[in-house]
């Protein structure tokens, strides 16, 4: 090969990389920034983020000596959040809404929205709950279903030492 195919090679290499290495950085970026919401979160209820997982348009994380749970939603411009103390919850639980479709010869179901819901110890406290999914935002589902099962396991066991 001659200087100019290895030059037009890393040209054409470069220009193929570049899409992908924007997108890295622009995904890096929006990571830090919601983080930095749910830390800040966090610390207008006096806590601190021991633990968090994020998704493409959430973030979750709890402070396991206040027992607290930060959430964090950023979509289409429109900002949800919360917190949540653990100590006035009975249970957290995966609430499903779905759509049912009839197909040839059989019902499917499609799933329309996912919430983390936390169901108070106290009849006359609020029911409290994260949106995970919506599908009227996002097409379709990508890790969400996961990570709320994990969070609802890891809290309901935290929440086996208080009941």
């Amino acid at each position: 090969m001659d200087l100019g195919t290895d030059i037009t090679a890393i040209i054409i290499i470069s220009v193929c990389l570049l899409p992908f290495i924007f997108i890295a950085r622009s995904r890096k970026k929006r990571e830090k920034k919601m983080l930095a919401s749910l830390e800040e979160i966090a610390k207008e209820n006096n806590c601190t983020v021991n633990d968090y997982d994020i998704n493409a348009d959430f973030i979750i994380g709890i402070d396991h000596k206040q027992n607290q749970v930060f959430y964090y939603k950023s979509e289409e411009g429109v900002i949800n959040q919360g917190a949540v103390n653990l100590t006035g919850i009975k249970k957290c639980k995966i609430a499903t809404h779905t759509q049912t479709i009839n197909a040839k010869n059989r019902k499917e179901y499609v799933v329309k929205g996912l919430e983390l819901k936390f169901i108070p110890r106290y009849n006359q406290d609020p029911e409290v709950s994260f949106t995970v999914y919506d599908s009227d935002l996002k097409m379709q589902l990508t890790g969400e279903l996961q990570l709320a099962k994990k969070w609802e396991t890891l809290i309901n066991k935290k929440l086996q030492h208080f009941n």
